[in-house]
């Protein structure tokens, strides 16, 4: 017992000598959990059905990179997968012929063309994981429709790429990641593209360009006939390109607001060019034919789509990947002297996006000033959870559980409300017409129940006492402290828009009004018993009144 006392207390003294992280090594503990019959009865289910295998959702993984992707999943063992598919037909088509283990393999709809399709989505993973978190989201699912004259739109009214490559796994992120902070290395991977990074020549020097603008499209809420984010007049392979630096965009973005409060790792990555993936099968058959051997012998971009889905799987699954806020590449490039080279290999040589380079040639890639435009970010945010009515988590960070800060938080909580609350009456701030901000009834009601309990009982008893110790004690302000403005402070009348009468506001609230007695009684009630902690009780259930005809004399004396 003795032993266990002295490496509590060590461990304390360590922990406060070590400064503001004293006490994180503290953030994960949790009183020992009862599991009711059903509870063990789920946990149960849940080790039979996943083992030790980390959960994995991937979209659009019934062809290309996607399909790769999860035959490496599926391989190393380390993995149940859940492949997020619009055909599951196809799918099981697929997974017959590549021989995946249907036990670590699991096929669910999902039509990125709807919203509503998102949300089944993911209530029916929830109740398949039988409360296992989830370790990985690979948003891999995207199209590419360049040839099209004139926009196609999804269930919701949006332009089809948009809403596939980019908005509605926007959605589904909003819906999971709460769930994915459970896990104790949780990744979220967008399959970005060099030509969302315009930095590079495939992105920079090939029309069109991938540029949101100011978003004009979003801010309009982009429906029909709105196509194009930036607003503007539609172009399919914009539409993709804009597509994609939405998705490397947000992964910066969340990167910032949700990696320390969840622990989720987000990353974007670029495999390569996959000339020769399904996503081109709607490119001319000239297009098809050429495009994949212009890659190999010219440009030495080309990448196959074996190739592609190792690399997509490595930052699911290698360590070094759980870095966050970064765009994963590849090393190499096109380069000069790559011709013999690349005949003697059938396009197989190294490059920056190009085949070859091996496990250990990933590397993490600059992005474009467009990508890290912090501004723009923000309003993507905000603009596509207005599109999608996404419902996020809120961001909340660690806070240390150390009780002596739990304590001096209860005690200055009230303290800082009245303070703040006085603060807001004498200068409330100003709406941008120049008017005063009015307070509203509960505040008022708050500065009525602080004159009468705090400044006048407790002001003229405890409070005179303090304020006479205080000065005794830290003395009188220096004169140094209170000269030195170079103006004289205006007066508030000076400088605030004429307020009517019928907008003109009262520190004061109107008790002749029933509704107004009672916000009045709900906090005078909390002033004096209830320490700063709301009751949602009306005030009829409270056990003390105040008579009428004592309380209206009481508001009429102030």
């Amino acid at each position: 017992m003795v032993n266990r006392t002295s490496k509590t207390l060590l461990l304390a003294l360590a922990a406060v000598s070590s400064g503001a992280n004293a006490f994180k090594f503290m953030s994960n503990w949790q009183a020992p959990k009862i599991l009711s019959e059903d509870q063990k009865v789920k946990a149960a289910a849940a080790e039979e059905r996943f083992g030790d295998k980390k959960l994995c959702v991937i979209t659009g993984c019934s062809s290309g990179l996607g399909r790769e992707t999860v035959k490496n999943l599926v391989a190393s063992g380390d993995y149940h997968v859940i492949g997020a598919v619009r055909d599951q037909d196809k799918m099981e088509a697929v997974a017959e012929i590549d021989g995946f283990d249907m036990d670590n393999f699991h096929i669910m709809d999902l039509e990125l063309n709807s919203f509503a399709s998102v949300h089944a989505f993911c209530d029916e993973l929830k109740e398949y994981q039988l409360g296992k978190p989830l370790d990985r989201l690979i948003c891999n699912a995207g199209v590419y429709q360049p040839s099209l004259p004139h926009a196609k739109w999804s269930v919701d009214g949006h332009e089809q790429t948009m809403q596939i490559n980019f908005l509605s796994h926007f959605l589904m992120i909003s819906r999971l990641i709460d769930d994915m902070k459970e896990a104790p290395d949780p990744r979220v991977i967008m399959v970005g593209s060099v030509t969302g990074n315009d930095n590079t020549v495939g992105g920079g020097g090939v029309y069109p360009i991938a540029d949101l603008k100011q978003l004009d499209g979003f801010k309009a809420g982009f429906e029909n006939p709105v196509a194009m984010a930036d607003g503007y007049g539609f172009i399919g392979a914009k539409a993709y390109k804009d597509s994609k630096l939405c998705l490397m965009m947000m992964s910066n973005f969340l990167h910032s607001k949700f990696n320390k409060s969840h622990g989720i790792t987000f990353s974007s990555i670029y495999p390569g060019c996959i000339a020769e993936t399904p996503l081109f099968r709607e490119k001319r058959a000239w297009f098809r034919k050429y495009f994949p051997i212009f890659m190999k012998y010219i440009t030495g971009g080309f990448v196959g789509v074996e190739e592609a889905g190792q690399r997509l799987f490595q930052v699911a699954h290698d360590p070094r990947c759980s870095k966050s806020g970064v765009y994963w590449s590849w090393n190499g490039g096109p380069r000069e002297g790559r011709g013999a080279a690349a005949l003697e290999k059938g396009g197989q040589i190294s490059g920056g996006g190009g085949a070859g380079g091996g496990w250990d040639s990933i590397y993490v890639n600059d992005q474009s000033d467009k990508v890290n435009n912090l501004e723009l970010c923000v309003e993507l945010f905000q603009t596509a959870t207005k599109i999608t009515d996404a419902q996020w988590p809120s961001a909340k960070t660690f806070t240390s559980p150390c009780p002596t800060l739990k304590v001096i938080s209860a005690v200055s909580t009230n303290m800082i409300a009245r303070e703040e609350l006085k603060r807001m009456d004498d200068r409330p701030g100003f709406n941008e017409d120049g008017s005063v901000v009015q307070l509203t009834k509960r505040k008022k009601a708050a500065l009525v129940a602080d004159k009468v309990i705090v400044q006048g009982v407790l002001g003229n008893t405890v409070g005179r006492v303090g304020r006479v110790a205080g000065r005794l004690l830290l003395g009188r302000i220096p004169d140094t402290a209170k000269n030195g403005s170079f103006q004289e402070e205006k007066p508030l009348d000076d400088v605030v828009a004429p307020i009517s009468d019928e907008t003109a506001g009262s520190k004061y609230i109107d008790v002749i009004d029933e509704g107004d007695k009672s916000i009045l009684e709900d906090e005078i009630f909390d002033q004096v018993f209830s320490n700063g902690n709301k009751d949602d009780g009306s005030s009829e259930e409270r056990e003390w009144k105040i008579g009428e005809q004592e309380k209206e004399k009481e508001l009429a004396s102030m």
